[in-house]
């Protein structure tokens, strides 16, 4: 008598054309689906041969005038490109915290030793559920993050275009201190020449020859501390243009200070609307979604799996299982109170930067003050100073008047018209930081750098 077994394989099994007894057809899909999915991987990217060496902006053939250069400085500033790529980093970060955990999957497969009939095998698909149930404090947090990152390119920005402007100011300063000490140092040489034969004639004395010859060996020794100071000041800002630092452009003389500084008295309704302050507002946005999160992290964490298994006796069973995690020992409680305390840091670091910040518009707002009255003592010495040295030169022309007492004049508008030059140079770099300090935007920002929106989304 045949077992069912034996008949079962005495019967011809039917079978399609086009599938192959093999297997062919298995393995040629499967081996289309790995390469399928290998298709849509990323692959490896190597770096340009240029990216290690640090990239220099050719400056244009013209001279800079204060708005090229600021605009130059934005496209070509290495810190400020720095800050660019730090921002896309930001947002390609907050893209990853969006991405749900990968699913997990198992696949095990039994062979029966000694005793069982069938192979048992098991299959299992788990996934984590505390990133949906914890979906509001986490995205908050990276909305936090992200709104850091934009505010702090941002005030970024706003500090390259006051240090361009105050520093613009600052080098064509120095080359006008330069002309004017230049214009001493022919007139001492001249002096000089015209002194020689007049000492010898018996007209000066060898006192005043001595004193001209200590003005000229001053002038000179100035003359080339100044220039010492103007290289400094010029590699500074090609620095600061991301060009190289032996460029030697010429710059076009500075417009007048921007016309829309907070007027007296101080007006700080604007300054908490500064990028770096709003980066800490939204500093206190982060800690106080991660103080959020170590709340919710007290209860147990949830993870969802589903089971498929056979074993050696070909049972087959479908089953659910959930997975907790019990922060048992300490409740979360640490977690929880270190996540409180960086929240009052972060606030007490604001609440430090907003004072110091209004300390600082205070004080620049006083300087300007002080800066003013001085200009106008020294405008008062010089439109008496200029008439004066011209009836000095004309009585030491006539004899009525000796040549140290001319030159002491001489000496004397000088540093008022040095003086002059350095009270309006430090007016206009007052002029030039105050908004920025002020929560005014600088002039010569894009609107994009320039907004004032108090918290950028995403």
């Amino acid at each position: 008598m045949l077992h069912p077994d034996d008949l079962d394989e005495r019967l011809p099994r039917p079978h399609h054309r086009w599938i192959r007894p093999d297997g062919r057809l298995g393995r040629l899909l499967a081996l289309g689906g790995l390469l399928l999915a290998l298709g849509g991987c990323a692959s490896y990217q190597p770096l340009p041969p240029t990216a290690e060496q640090a990239p220099v902006a050719v400056p244009p053939h013209q001279a800079w005038t204060l708005a090229s250069a600021t605009a130059f400085a934005l496209q070509h500033n290495p810190n400020l490109r720095e800050s660019t790529l730090q921002l896309t980093l930001a947002r390609q970060q907050a893209g990853l915290a969006q991405v749900p955990p990968p699913l997990g999957l198992g696949f095990s497969l039994d062979h029966p030793w000694q005793q069982g009939l069938f192979n048992a095998f098991s299959l299992s698909a788990s996934q984590d559920l505390s990133f949906w149930l914890q979906r509001a404090p986490r995205d908050a947090r990276i909305r936090a993050t992200l709104r850091q990152a934009i505010l702090n390119q941002r005030w970024q920005a706003w500090q390259l275009v006051a240090a361009v402007q105050q520093q613009y100011v600052s080098l064509w300063t120095f080359s006008a201190q330069q002309r004017l000490l230049d214009t001493q140092i022919d007139w001492a040489r001249q002096r000089r020449a015209e002194a020689q034969p007049a000492r010898a004639a018996g007209l000066i004395t060898a006192d005043a020859e001595a004193l001209l010859d200590a003005r000229l060996a001053e002038w000179q020794q100035a003359a080339a501390t100044l220039e010492q100071q103007q290289r400094k000041a010029r590699v500074a800002f090609n620095q600061l243009l991301g060009v190289a630092a032996d460029a030697d452009t010429p710059l076009d003389p500075p417009p007048s200070p921007p016309s829309g500084v907070p007027p007296q008295p101080v007006e700080l309704d604007q300054l908490p609307q500064r990028p770096d302050l709003l980066a800490l507002h939204a500093a206190i946005d982060e800690q106080d979604a991660q103080y959020r999160q170590a709340l919710l992290d007290q209860f147990p964490a949830i993870s969802l799996g589903l089971t498929r298994s056979q074993d050696t006796s070909k049972v087959q069973t479908l089953g659910l299982g959930i997975q907790l995690v019990i922060p048992l020992f300490d409740g979360n409680r640490h977690a929880i109170a270190v996540a409180d305390t960086r929240r009052a840091l972060a606030a007490e670091q604001y609440r430090n930067r907003l004072a110091h910040a209004r300390a600082e518009v205070i004080a620049l707002q006083q300087k300007q003050a002080a800066l003013q009255r001085n200009r106008v003592e020294i405008e008062q010495h010089l439109r008496a100073l200029r008439p004066t040295l011209a009836h000095a030169e004309q009585a030491m022309t006539a004899g009525l008047m000796s040549a140290s007492s001319v030159d002491a004049l001489r000496q004397a508008l000088f540093a008022q018209q040095t003086a002059l030059l350095e009270n309006t140079a430090e007016q206009q770099r007052a002029a030039y930081a105050l908004p920025a300090l002020a929560g005014i935007a600088p002039a010569g920002l894009p609107p994009a750098a320039a907004a004032d929106a108090p918290s950028p989304h995403p």
